[in-house]
């Protein structure tokens, strides 16, 4: 009995690690909308989630452009539109429609792309 419980256990490790990698992996890379995110965004939004402060989300209506200067430092940014938009700044990234993007990162501009592309 003794090994086949020391088996399980060493099963249960190796998922636990494996889960883990997993996780921390996704850290940082776009992932679907269904997925767990920090902050719920309203449909026809760009929601980015403040690094600091309250925790309420900064939006930008589906078809605006926003600048910000200073750069807004943020932990997640969210597509809740049916269009690309162009995220500018510590990082410049085209985040799809019904994305998310999280990690740390200065935001400097967030607008609407111009026929699928991005020129920051």
């Amino acid at each position: 009995m003794r090994s086949r419980l020391s088996g399980i256990s060493r099963l249960a490790a190796v998922g636990a690690a494996l889960a883990v990698a997993l996780g921390t992996s996704a850290l940082g890379t776009a992932s679907a909308a269904g997925d767990a995110a920090a902050v719920d965004c309203a449909k026809g939004y760009v929601c980015l989630l403040p690094l600091f402060g309250n925790g309420t989300p900064v939006l930008v209506k589906e078809g605006d452009s926003a600048k910000y200067d200073p750069a807004l430092t943020v932990a997640e940014v969210t597509n809740n539109t049916a269009v690309t938009y162009c995220v500018g700044g510590d990082l410049n990234y085209p985040l799809g429609a019904g994305r998310t993007q999280t990690g740390t990162s200065g935001v400097t501009s967030v607008t609407p792309s111009s026929g699928g592309a991005c020129l920051l």
